[in-house]
């Protein structure tokens, strides 16, 4: 199991996850990530993070 957290210490303890998003929402979120020059990445954590920070999951 120690193996497993050596071999993803490089990533700040995150995990991969592919998701789904309807061409539009994708095209607005690269054109965004383009103007503002950040990563997809981290806007979608962030969002999501916001999203289940609000305390009521159940939207």
């Amino acid at each position: 199991m120690s193996g497993d957290r050596k071999s993803k210490a490089g990533n700040g303890g995150r995990e991969q996850v592919t998701v789904s998003l309807p061409t539009e929402l994708v095209d607005t979120l690269r054109e965004f990530c383009r103007d503002k020059k950040v990563l997809a990445d981290i806007v979608v954590e962030r969002a999501l993070a916001e999203y289940f920070r609000e305390g009521d999951i159940s939207h």
